[in-house]
């Protein structure tokens, strides 16, 4: 496995796991069930969100897989917490 096919899939790891958090935030401020399509919304806009980080920045080969995972994180959480905000207050676009 090539190190930029290392990078992006752990970048994509971290993405998942932050936009099923920003779900599970959601869920739990939320008297409703979870809904299984709310969850796929989640993994799919970090995941789209990882792979548009790992296409604009150009990240070192040299950087640790915690450091990655972080960033796949953030980069996930915040995707989805954007177009989470988007879509519940019209008022912010």
């Amino acid at each position: 496995m090539t190190k930029a096919m290392e990078i992006s899939i752990l970048l994509v790891i971290g993405a998942v796991i932050g936009g099923g958090l920003n779900v599970v935030r959601g869920w739990n401020n939320s008297p409703a069930k979870l809904d299984p399509k709310l969850v796929a919304g989640g993994l799919i806009t970090g995941v789209i969100g990882a792979i548009a980080l790992v296409q604009a920045l150009s990240i070192p080969a040299d950087t640790g897989p915690t450091s990655l995972v972080l960033l796949g994180l953030i980069t996930g959480f915040t995707a989805d917490f954007g177009i989470s905000k988007l879509k519940s207050d019209p008022k912010v676009v």
